[in-house]
């Protein structure tokens, strides 16, 4: 970053490069298009994989040693199950902290990239929630969740498990509250 020599693993450095360029062009995304969410995602994995920019192609299975834990909707589905989602966030009622994120939950259970599903599903959130409170697109939500990933993932399993998504949605609004009384916003 800023013109100087990184040194580290090169496809961790096209990473953050990525994840830097997909964050600079948040505030001009449209969250109710899926054409600007696949744009997101070409910019966040290009140079990562060569399905980037486009939804996957495949089932997506998820396991836990030998036991199913997620298995995605298949590919030919995805453009109407997000269109589905998307239109369900824009009608929906629930108050905006709570269905961003069940949109999240959503979203990470519809899998609708080959990879960077995690990576997107934090970016696409902190988009509806700076979009309905500017202070959100300035606010470190992803980097809290990464330093607790091992419970992001816990409360997602947990969604899954019980086949709806109150867990992580309690989950993420504790990073929320965490996130605001650490950088002082509250």
């Amino acid at each position: 970053m800023d013109g100087k020599r990184i040194l580290g693993n090169p496809n961790e450095i096209r990473e953050v490069k990525n994840a830097y360029a997909t964050y600079e062009m948040m505030l001009e995304l449209n969250l109710y298009s899926v054409d600007d969410l696949l744009e997101a995602h070409k910019q966040m994995m290009a140079g990562l994989i060569s399905e980037n920019g486009r939804f996957r192609t495949s089932v997506v299975v998820v396991f836990a040693g030998d036991q199913v834990i997620n298995m995605s909707p298949p590919a030919k589905l995805l453009p109407g199950e997000f269109q589905n989602l998307i239109t369900w966030y824009r009608n929906s009622k629930v108050h905006p902290l709570i269905k961003s994120a069940i949109f999240h939950y959503e979203f990470e259970f519809i899998h609708p990239f080959a990879d960077g599903n995690g990576r997107m599903g934090w970016l696409w959130h902190s988009l509806l929630l700076g979009n309905w409170n500017e202070i959100f697109f300035w606010l470190p939500i992803e980097e809290l969740i990464r330093s607790r990933q091992e419970e992001y993932y816990q409360a997602l399993g947990k969604s899954d498990e019980l086949g709806e998504s109150s867990p992580f949605v309690e989950f993420m609004l504790e990073v929320i509250l965490d996130t605001l009384k650490e950088t002082k916003a509250l």
